[in-house]
């Protein structure tokens, strides 16, 4: 497989972290089962090959021709289904929702076609990315459609997403108490607004940033007791971490890190 990354355009670099692309170099490579963690993100993909397979809830089915998943709070596998060929662009969590109108919490834990996202484009995007000569012209169509969609449907929510970055920075050990007491927002507005922009609640939001944390620090401190890295990571006991992390994962956190196909983005 061939894979790539793109920094997005300055205009762009505020709301998307990476655009990348992933592509088979033989006719008969394929793409592995892999287990895809939540990651509190929105992720928007442009199939040019043949779309991946998704596997949720027991469930599988072929991915739409180019999509968007906002993974919060489930874990999902995937699986090419041919030959792979795609643009992939991962937002911040504070990002994605300046360049539609559909609330995010209308695909939260689910795929949603980027038709419904952009319907009077949709078929410029899509001819664009399939006809385009190589990757990185593919990926200049898609940077130069999203700056147009963030030019219509950009919103004036800068206070909400300064708590986003606060409780993403503070690897979600900051309370929502705190957050409150920091901007004005009662509880309940806080809520709203979350929900509109993100699809899910400040707590919800602040235990997958936390438990984002707690991977990288079982990746980087593999040397350390479960206790230690409960506390470490803001838990009072090595129970509630356990718990916290299953939660998530549907693994220990032993047996997670003793699986080779589970891939979580970076925070």
């Amino acid at each position: 497989m061939k894979y790539e990354e793109f920094p997005p355009l300055p205009e762009l670099a505020d709301y998307i972290q990476l655009i990348w692309t992933l592509e088979s170099e033989t006719g008969d490579e394929v793409f592995p089962r892999e287990q895809i963690m939540p990651d509190g993100i929105v992720e928007i993909i442009f199939h040019y090959a043949d779309p991946f397979y998704t596997y949720q809830d027991g469930e599988k089915f072929l991915q739409p021709e180019s999509f968007a998943i906002s993974m919060m709070q489930k874990c999902v596998e995937i699986e090419s289904s041919g030959k792979t060929g795609f643009v992939s662009v991962r937002f911040y969590p504070w990002g994605a929702y300046h360049f539609f109108s559909e609330p995010v919490q209308h695909f939260l834990d689910r795929t949603i076609s980027t038709e419904q996202l952009w319907k009077a484009h949709y078929g410029e995007i899509m001819q664009a990315v399939r006809t385009a000569p190589g990757t990185a012209q593919k990926v200049q169509a898609v940077q130069q459609f999203l700056s147009a969609r963030l030019g219509e449907h950009k919103k004036n929510n800068s206070a909400v997403d300064e708590v986003m970055k606060l409780i993403r920075h503070e690897k979600g050990l900051v309370s929502i108490e705190d957050i409150c007491a920091k901007t004005g927002f009662s509880r309940k507005q806080l809520e709203r607004k979350f929900m509109t922009s993100v699809g899910t609640t400040p707590k919800i939001f602040s235990r997958i940033s936390r438990f984002l944390y707690i991977c990288h620090n079982l990746k980087e401190n593999n040397h350390k007791s479960l206790t230690q890295l409960a506390y470490d990571c803001g838990f009072y006991d090595q129970a509630h971490f356990i718990k916290e992390f299953k939660a998530f994962s549907g693994f220990t956190p032993k047996d997670f890190f003793a699986r080779n196909n589970v891939v979580f983005s970076d925070l």
